[in-house]
């Protein structure tokens, strides 16, 4: 599941979505490792419980610091929600720790993965779509992603005026690209990509641009 990068009212549609698949009873594991500093941490727990309580799923635990875990215990969860920030502070951990690994194999074997923002980016196949947005840094030379989005890198936070930006980033890349407003949201699983939300959502196929 791929949000746009918008607040709690934006996405509202594609989380109850998400909530529901979840069930009153199941868990969800929240990773806001895109950010740095401990406080948003936990800022950004109280954000996602007041978010998702309202919507029947109260069972949720943070992860800060994936060296702390390892792969078994992500299948304690029933969805995966990765959260915004510096979307090359978050591939880096995720890589280095290797739960890029972990986390393909969850989806695989049946897991949900929902990336907000910086989120969604990193399961696209590659990162660069985010380079008008957030600054590497850190000096992240390898940019690919989780390529969980059907061969397709994401743009978050999509504007109508980004189209150049995305035909330029194609051009350079050869992937093709879907394109996310703060408003919108997509689920992907094995038979189909569906737009979920306020505004649409599009792919971007060499000179074509086509609502989703």
């Amino acid at each position: 599941m791929l949000a746009g990068g918008g607040g709690a009212e934006d996405s509202l549609l594609l989380d109850k979505k998400l909530a529901s698949w979840i069930g009153r009873r199941g868990k969800m594991l929240f990773l806001p490792i895109a950010f740095q500093d401990p406080n948003r941490h936990k800022t950004s727990m109280a954000w996602i419980t007041e978010t998702f309580s309202p919507l029947g799923v109260e069972n949720i635990q943070m992860w800060s610091n994936l060296a702390e875990h390892n792969s078994t215990e992500l299948f304690e969860f029933d969805a995966v929600y990765i959260g915004g920030g510096n979307t090359y502070r978050l591939l880096a951990q995720i890589v280095e720790s290797g739960f890029d690994h972990h986390l393909v194999n969850f989806v695989r074997t049946g897991g949900i993965v929902y990336g907000g923002s910086a989120g969604a980016a990193i399961l696209g196949r590659d990162i660069q779509t985010v380079k008008h947005l957030d600054r590497n840094d850190i000096d992240l030379t390898e940019t690919r992603g989780l390529d969980l989005a059907d061969g397709y890198s994401v743009w978050v936070h999509y504007q109508e005026e980004d189209d150049q930006r995305i035909r330029e980033y194609m051009n350079e890349k050869h992937h093709s690209v879907i394109a996310i407003s703060e408003r919108s949201g997509v689920v992907m699983d094995d038979t189909r990509i569906q737009s979920v939300g306020y505004e649409p959502a599009y792919y971007f196929n060499k000179n074509e641009k086509r609502q989703i």
